[in-house]
């Protein structure tokens, strides 16, 4: 036991105080605390005038010919007086119907940046749209103009019917569905945006750190340092600090990323609750919470130590660091293949039932059990299950991982062949 907390320590040490790992965590806090205060960075740049543009404001330049019915019906010409439309969409609009524009000068004028959008209206609900094919943004107006344009349309068409029925015909088109909406299990837009998050978290966090041991076995591998190591510990002591020395390392980098995340909610919530901030409506709506803070962190491990103890026993077995990648290619087309079957289970192609298999298969068990937790469709009794699963799954993995660290860094000087390997398993 001294000689695995001595390995620990070393380990923990050692990436703590590398230049690497202090950078990249410098990095992920700065990049989460601007992150979260992004609304509130856009509401001060706003306010000071940053991104307004001329004497528009923040509204684009339009403009607006009328024809045929538009021009001589009451209705329309009141619908489409400029003061009319400019008070609907943040559109500054200008009248051309006096002038009648060919399409060709229309165009020319959206080429040239004087509008973003034209529209050509005769009346009905027929129009033409010019848009800017160059600005993203030019069709932003459609839907909203299309619905206006419809509404304007059948009060026109109503006004001609008969007195004694138009309101009839008026309390018939007023007529709408409300659909009083009930998310069972949040919001599934948000559920689905954090199973997404933790997802890749999960991902990257358990390949990054698991490679970290890869490295660390493969660099000493290349150094006198190993044939040190094994005179002093022995290789499954070694192998045990190492794992656990990197996850504790792996656990003080991610509760400070977590750390900056909530102080970053802390911090701007008050704006995000004054300003009714959709990142408000996120936290509340999703399945946000210390429950499934501690059930990440739990799966987090579990996931990290198992890749980890294979990872090393991979990477005992060779001589050179470019041939880490080689050997860790198990690893990578789990990995692979776990955050495909996530995906399949957060975007619902994947049965229950299948999802609900995988999630018990022990190295996709992280990330597919956290997908269909997100989503509702895990318990809390097939939490434990999975949990239990993992341990087991660790314990087989590292007793065999165990033996074939011992022979792989025996070999320190040279690369042990599978035939070397399968002789190890079978003989120890």
């Amino acid at each position: 036991m001294k000689n695995i907390m001595n390995v620990l320590r070393f380990e923990y040490k050692g990436f703590v105080s590398a230049k690497s790992y202090r950078v990249v965590l410098i990095i992920f806090v700065v990049c989460i605390l601007v992150l979260t205060s992004i609304p509130q960075l856009m509401g001060m740049f706003q306010s000071i005038g940053v991104g307004n543009s001329g004497n528009t404001g923040t509204k684009v330049n339009a403009a607006i010919v009328l024809s045929g019915d538009a021009l001589t019906n009451d209705i329309y010409k009141t619908a489409f007086a400029t003061d009319k439309l400019d008070s609907y969409g943040g559109v500054q609009w200008t009248d051309l119907s006096s002038q009648q524009p060919s399409v060709a000068a229309i165009s020319e004028a959206i080429k040239n940046g004087d509008y973003l959008f034209a529209d050509y209206y005769p009346g009905g609900t027929d129009y033409k749209f010019y848009a800017a094919g160059n600005k993203i943004n030019s069709h932003d107006s459609i839907g909203s103009m299309s619905d206006y344009i419809t509404e304007v349309a059948r009060n026109a068409e109503i006004a001609l019917l008969p007195a004694d029925t138009q309101a009839a015909v008026e309390r018939i088109s007023s007529i709408t569905a409300n659909a009083d909406i009930i998310d069972v299990g949040g919001s599934a837009g948000s559920n689905f945006l954090l199973g997404y998050l933790i997802i890749m978290f999960m991902l990257y966090t358990i390949i990054g750190y698991a490679n970290y041991v890869s490295s660390s076995v493969v660099t000493e591998k290349t150094s006198k340092a190993m044939e040190l190591l094994i005179t002093a510990v022995k290789p499954l002591h070694l192998m045990v600090g190492k794992v656990i020395g990197v996850g504790l390392a792996a656990l003080t980098q991610v509760a400070a990323i977590v750390a900056s995340f909530v102080v970053g909610i802390v911090i701007n919530l008050p704006y995000w609750e004054a300003t009714n901030s959709s990142l408000l409506g996120l936290l509340s709506s999703s399945s946000m919470g210390v429950s499934l803070a501690v059930i990440v962190l739990v799966y987090f491990f579990l996931g990290f130590f198992l890749y980890a103890f294979l990872t090393a026993a991979f990477a005992s077995t060779v001589t050179r660091p470019e041939e880490a990648a080689t050997v860790n290619i198990l690893t990578t087309v789990l990995t692979l293949c776990s955050l495909l079957f996530g995906f399949l289970t957060l975007f619902g192609v994947l049965s229950k039932s299948v999802a609900e298999v995988l999630s018990f298969v022990p190295f996709f068990t992280p990330i597919c059990m956290l997908a269909r937790y997100t989503l509702g469709d895990a318990s809390i009794s097939q939490l434990v299950i999975g949990a239990v699963v993992l341990l087991a799954a660790i314990a087989v993995v590292a007793y065999i991982a165990a033996k074939i660290f011992r022979m792989g860094v025996m070999l320190y000087g040279t690369k042990a062949t599978p035939k070397q390997l399968w002789k190890a398993l079978k003989n120890s």
